[in-house]
């Protein structure tokens, strides 16, 4: 009866045993996946515990909500602790961090410079270097390591920010190439605009001399190009004047003028060019504004050419203008191809041009309406867009009044 009693309490012992290893297992495999505020740390003899106090704890919320990974090695660069940030960045689960030996997560050809930081800061108290972080997937991260050394109970360790230099360095990249395209615009633009000048002025001698001849269809064919030397002059002056926008150079002159006389003469030029399109418009009173009147009629021939451009057959362009207050404002309506509402905020931004299969057929460098822009709000005032796809768009532009 004995021998029963004893194998029972063998089999209760037992039992117990492997509820407590079961339980082990589970605070351990928690703590690895940041689930229990503590570190576990693996040792060649066994496992070593720390708990964080109750006051580290919020602490411990901030560090894992952080966009920079977070993590504590000791001397044998073990990773006592890592928010899930850093698993991120590793593209590993945060129970295949904690642990384990924080240069093997390191590329080959930077552990040498890893160990140098690390050593470096057990020297110092401090150091910071930039690594590249390769993953599987073929993303190619770079990342700087900022370490420093901090105290937990009787020893030291060293905390560890990793942040991630990826949209930084694109940054970079990206500016660094605006740059060189800006030079290179500037210097072609400069470099294109005297030869441009040579070739018109012979096209216009030759033009004058064939009518003088009599022979009009070479002079009808030298007209023709005429018109696309004047196309590409005004492409240079685009690019041109943003550069002088950019550089504050580019003057303004200030007059007082009359509006829709202005308005008027516009309409009359671009018509004589705008053989397609029939250019109707709707005046109010006539007001005295003051500007540049040269650039303010550029922007209005601007929206002529792009109603008249992105306008199908032989539709009408309508130029209207109305005064509220203290202000006059002008619009240009045409019954184009439209404008996704996407892009619409977007087509006042330098070389902007609508992506779509019918607009890619249209040429131009998107500089004509940047331009209109900071020229109306260098006035004072302001543009806006209405449009909808299939339907056209309604350019149009407000100014202050001549006091």
């Amino acid at each position: 009866m004995e021998k029963m009693q004893t194998y029972d309490q063998l089999l209760s012992r037992i039992e117990e045993l492997e509820t407590q290893v079961t339980e082990s297992h589970e605070i351990i495999d928690a703590i690895r996946k940041g689930e229990v505020d503590a570190f576990i740390v693996k040792t060649n003899d066994a496992h070593e515990l720390y708990t964080l106090r109750s006051a580290d704890k919020s602490y411990r919320v901030f560090i894992e909500q952080m966009n920079e990974g977070a993590l504590t090695i000791n001397e044998n660069n073990i990773i006592l602790y890592s928010n899930t940030r850093f698993a991120g960045l590793l593209n590993v689960p945060l129970e295949n961090v904690i642990g384990f030996d924080f240069t093997k997560f390191m590329p080959q050809a930077f552990r040498l410079l890893v160990t140098k930081l690390i050593k470096a800061c057990w020297e110092k108290g401090e150091s910071k270097g930039e690594v590249v972080l390769s993953r599987k997937e073929g993303i190619v991260l770079p990342l700087l390591l900022s370490m420093n050394t901090i105290q937990m109970g009787g020893s030291k360790a060293i905390s560890i920010i990793v942040t991630d230099l990826s949209l930084q360095k694109e940054s970079q990249q990206h500016k660094k190439a605006m740059d060189k395209k800006d030079e290179f615009i500037s210097i072609a633009s400069h470099e294109l605009k005297t030869p441009v000048t040579s070739i018109k002025g012979y096209v216009q001698l030759l033009r004058y001399n064939f009518e003088k001849e009599g022979n009009t269809v070479a002079a009808e064919m030298l007209g023709k190009v005429d018109t696309q030397i004047n196309k590409l002059t005004s492409l240079i002056g685009d690019l041109l004047d943003v550069k002088k926008m950019e550089n504050g150079q580019l003057q303004y002159q200030q007059e007082s003028f009359d509006f829709n006389e202005l308005v008027m003469e516009i309409i009359e030029e671009t018509q004589r060019v705008i053989v397609n399109h029939s250019i109707k418009y709707k005046l109010a009173e006539t007001k005295m504004i003051n500007g540049d009147r040269n650039k303010i009629g550029q922007v209005l021939t601007n929206f002529i050419d792009n109603a008249a451009k992105y306008s199908p057959g032989k539709t009408d362009i309508v130029v209207a203008t109305k005064t509220v207050d203290n202000t006059v404002s002008l619009s240009v309506q045409d019954f184009g191809i439209g404008i996704p509402a996407d892009q619409q905020s977007k087509v006042f931004e330098r070389f902007f041009r609508v992506n779509g299969e019918k607009e890619n057929t249209y040429a131009g460098l998107g500089l004509g309406l940047y331009i209109s822009s900071e020229i109306i709000k260098r006035h004072g005032g302001n543009l806006q867009v209405q449009s909808k796809p299939g339907n056209g768009s309604v350019f149009s532009f407000e100014l202050p009044l001549s006091h």
